[in-house]
């Protein structure tokens, strides 16, 4: 029966993890206990239970299904990085690992219920070269629908073997009627490295989007480049880096730090997992001034290559803490189609602070024969010159600048795409706009036009109640009473909602500045258009160019500070 095989792929699957992965041998002599044997009850029981369920219970069960939920049901109670890997996030783990993918070159995104090209094609590719536009709607792919799809699913279509092609419907604002593209797919790599240019005053910007597998590469490319165009100190940017391959952070970092110094090193239960990861090749840009930008979506490799930096005392890190994501996963295969990413190793990074958060952990205490959990939050480490940082995770700045908190307005303008929808048909209007355009009160007006022309609202705080009181009045048979009251208060919520639009009219205006630049010109023109709102930018350029600040941030004769700059 299906169920039956089934339970035997589960206990094939742990057994394999178990004997590959080395670590049965290590987890004996820590029990005390017949630990193997332990296991072994535990397959034969959790089979057990999953082929009694499956035959009897009083519906008909879906056999893989309630095995998914199984598995991850397991892994629940560990920490969240260890996971089952099933075909499209496998696909996406290939991707990071080999620096390419078979596809056509475009990155999609979820905008009004339809997958929408997000941002200029990458260069190069058959997308580019088809003419295919940042904000064009992805509605067939093969002539299957994608009404419904999610963006992995739709992804997945659109990827495909080298040579191999592949026919894409999109509709495009301004254009009556669906255009037809039919695409060969080619090998894409896509870039680490969004954006490289001088801000000013010969400070040059690297961002860094993800760790992949050319992230060190492209990273030693743009401060070659740089340093051509005149750069005397850098700046990279890691700000919502989520991370992606510990090589890759490792060769980040070989570009800032001497040859042979430790950049981290991980420990775990089992041999492997004790490392040591040195630079083993001498820095592209070795002593000149350096500065690092983080915030709370800075994580794991993010947080490797920034903490390596501080306690170095390499350079100087800016913005808000970050995310404090330093567990280990190794990847195991269980065959063709997917993988489990498990927790081996944590990362410490060279005055030995962990960089994992103690909050993660509280999770398994239920199911962990250990219940002590590593804390550094009360410990004092040292960076290389002696200057104090503290344990307990993530990585502090040495200068905090905190970013500007969005208000109801900004984040629903976001949330419903009112900013990007508007940049996409705006540009299509004005094609022939000069690159020094400004946002003014003209192009606001017109704005708030397409905002009522597709009845954006949103509630300010208190109004789901305000809502509610209503919806109860109705039902109760005296909202008829209270309509004069009712009517004052709805003419206070406009009056509250046109305020909250004056308050936010330089985030609008910077929004927009930044959408309608990336549509017509691309992802540089966009990141260069935010240059001169960028707090935590500007704090760094600052202190890069300002040699007695630096330095003295570094020799520890400023502390850790804030800036509201």
């Amino acid at each position: 029966m299906r169920s039956k095989k089934n339970v035997g792929v589960v206990v094939v699957l742990i057994l394999t993890a178990i004997t590959f992965g080395g670590w049965l041998s290590t987890t004996v002599g820590l029990t005390g206990q017949d630990y193997y044997a332990s296991v072994r009850k535990n397959i034969g029981l959790f089979g057990r239970v999953f082929e009694e369920v499956t035959q009897r219970y009083v519906e008909p069960i879906d056999p893989d299904k309630f095995m998914h939920a199984g598995i991850n049901g397991m892994l629940d109670a560990l920490d969240p990085y260890t996971v089952l890997i099933e075909k499209e996030g496998k696909t996406e783990l290939n991707i990071m690992t080999r620096g390419a993918y078979g596809g056509v070159g475009m990155r999609i995104g979820m905008r009004n219920g339809w997958p929408t090209v997000v941002e200029p094609p990458f260069e190069d590719t058959p997308a580019m070269r088809a003419g295919i536009r940042e904000g064009d709607q992805i509605i067939e792919v093969d002539g299957v629908s994608t009404k419904g799809l999610s963006i992995s699913e739709t992804a997945a279509r659109l990827r495909g073997p080298k040579g191999t092609p592949v026919t894409i419907k999109i509709r495009r604002p301004g254009v009556p009627e669906p255009l037809e593209f039919r695409l060969i797919r080619d090998e894409i790599h896509p870039k680490d490295v969004s954006y490289a240019g001088i801000v000013r005053d010969g400070v040059g910007l690297i961002k860094l989007t993800r760790f992949s597998r050319n992230a060190g590469k492209e990273v030693r490319e743009a401060v070659n480049e740089l340093r051509n165009q005149g750069a005397r100190a850098i700046i990279l940017d890691l700000r919502n880096n989520p991370g992606g391959m510990l090589e890759a952070a490792v060769e980040v970092a070989e570009n800032f730090v001497p040859k042979g110094q430790l950049i981290v090193s991980t420990r775990g239960r089992i041999k492997e997992a004790q490392q040591e990861f040195r630079s083993k090749r001498s820095p592209s840009w070795p002593d000149g001034p350096l500065a690092v930008l983080v915030n709370g979506y800075s994580a794991s490799a993010s947080e490797i290559v920034s903490g390596c930096i501080q306690d170095l005392d390499r350079g100087v890190i800016v913005g808000e803490p970050t995310y404090g994501k330093g567990l280990v996963q190794t990847v195991v295969p269980i065959s063709r189609d997917a993988a489990v990413k498990i927790t081996t190793a944590k990362y410490y990074i060279p005055s030995g602070r962990l960089i994992q958060k103690p909050e993660v952990f509280r999770r398994e205490q239920e199911v962990l024969l250990n219940k002590t959990f590593e804390n550094d939050s009360a410990k004092v480490y040292h960076t290389l010159h002696g200057r104090e940082v503290r344990g307990g995770g993530g990585i502090t700045p040495d200068v905090i600048v905190k970013a500007d908190s969005l208000n109801a307005l900004e984040i629903a303008l976001l949330m419903k795409s009112m900013l990007f929808n508007f940049a996409v048909e705006y540009s299509t209007k004005h094609p022939n706009l000069p690159r020094d355009f400004q946002v003014d009160d003209a192009l606001i007006a017109e704005f708030r036009d397409f905002l009522k022309k597709n009845k954006f609202d949103y509630k300010v705080e208190g109004e789901d109640a305000y809502e509610d009181f209503k919806k109860e009045a109705k039902r109760a048979g005296f909202l008829a009473s209270l309509e004069p009251g009712l009517k004052t208060i709805d003419e206070r919520l406009k009056e509250v909602k046109e305020r909250e639009f004056q308050d936010s009219i330089d985030f609008i205006r910077q929004a927009l500045q930044r959408e309608i630049a990336a549509k017509l010109w691309g992802t540089k023109a966009a990141v260069e258009a935010t240059f001169d709102d960028d707090k935590q930018l500007q704090k760094a350029v600052e202190i890069v160019t300002s040699p007695d600040q630096y330095t003295a941030i570094l020799s520890g004769e400023v502390k850790q500070s804030s800036s509201e700059n």
